[in-house]
């Protein structure tokens, strides 16, 4: 085979690489969340592995089902906190005196009706409440209800099957510690078989180390808020913690969405006491974020990101924005993870460049 002709295969196979990759994205990536998910149980697993039964150690399926076991009863755990906390947010809107609070909010539409009128934003004859409205009809008009109900529909299928796919083979990759290893050896050159094993064994190790961290930070951010808005008076406050440690999951951005969704429950709830009380519970709330965000950026992440990664905060802030240039919030979340992989590999295939050297020196 002339060098043409290898080189032209080579780029027939890539390009139907990618075309497969791009035809089966979403069982790519029930694979790679599923990987991820046995990775994270791995600590567990290990865990479970010290319990003895006969002397012998408790197989490796044995241990991935209790493993499995003790996953959905955490889940469903979280879910028995917040479903109870889901529905007082839903009775205290019930209660809510709707016309005490349109009585209170129609005063002070018209003051700033008023106020729009003395700077000249409003016409002398224009209403405010009139703008709104059409503003409101316009909004209506342009959102077809069949289309979202039937995308609704789709979506809670897609939903569903992708959880059970995802849960299916998650059992695997936490019963066998070496699969995602076995599964990328298949496409690896006999040559590249022992530097390729401790490339996959560091990333795993690595990744392992992270996501152990990542958990123990959403828990930790969960119970501050959840104390925090009790500590202020909500109501609601496991629901805000919930809401605020797992928006926590998205770098920079997510405490901001949290705080910005925790005052709008906030307001929803308490509106109806007055504004200057519903100020003051939001001014708390808003404060609570701040003070768990300061924990977060000065204690937890330097030691989840710092000791986890082996990277300097500016790398890790440059890598989380392109991240999320590229991804949104979901490439943020992931950009960390991807960018421990190809950072290890990066480092293995070319740590003689003097580049990689200054730039990995801690890895």
């Amino acid at each position: 085979m002339t060098w043409n002709s290898d080189k032209s295969f080579k780029l027939v196979g890539f390009i139907l690489f990618i075309a497969f990759v791009w035809y089966f994205t979403s069982i790519i990536a029930y694979l790679l969340i599923a990987s991820i998910i046995g990775v994270a149980n791995q600590p567990l697993m290990r865990l479970l592995g010290k319990i003895k039964f006969r002397k012998k150690q408790l197989p490796s399926t044995i241990r991935a089902a209790l493993s499995m076991v003790i996953m959905m009863s955490l889940m469903v755990g979280f879910l028995a906190i917040l479903i109870p906390a889901i529905n007082a947010q839903a009775s205290a809107l019930m209660k809510v005196d709707y016309e005490s609070v349109s009585d209170n909010i129609g005063q002070n539409l018209i003051n700033l009706e008023n106020k729009l009128r003395d700077i000249g934003t409003l016409g002398p004859n224009e209403e405010l409440e009139h703008r709104i409205g059409d503003k409101l009809k316009d909004l209506v008009s342009t959102i077809q209800l069949n289309n979202i109900f039937s995308g609704l529909v789709s979506t809670t299928g897609s939903i569903f099957m992708g959880i059970f796919s995802i849960l299916f083979l998650s059992f695997f990759f936490i019963s066998d510690k070496n699969l995602f290893t076995r599964i990328v050896m298949l496409f690896v050159p006999e040559n590249k078989y022992d530097k390729t094993g401790e490339i996959l064994n560091k990333i795993n190790k690595m990744l392992t180390r992270y996501f152990t961290g990542v958990l123990i930070e959403v828990s930790t951010m969960m119970v501050l808020i959840s104390i925090g808005g009790w500590i202020v008076g909500l109501q609601n406050a496991i629901l805000i913690g919930f809401i605020g440690g797992l928006m926590n999951l998205i770098p920079y951005i997510g405490p901001l969405i949290g705080a910005t969704i925790a005052s709008i429950l906030v307001t929803m709830t308490n509106i109806y006491l007055g504004l200057d009380h519903t100020a003051g519970l939001v001014g708390g709330i808003l404060l609570v974020f701040a003070i768990a965000n300061m924990i977060d950026n000065f204690l937890l992440q330097p030691i989840i990101y710092s000791n986890s990664v082996h990277a300097h905060p500016i790398e890790i802030f440059i890598v989380i924005i392109m991240g999320g240039t590229l991804g949104g919030p979901l490439g943020m979340i992931i950009a960390i993870p991807i960018y421990t992989v190809i950072r290890i590999t990066v480092k293995e295939f070319f740590g003689d460049q003097i580049f990689i050297k200054r730039l990995m020196k801690d890895l």
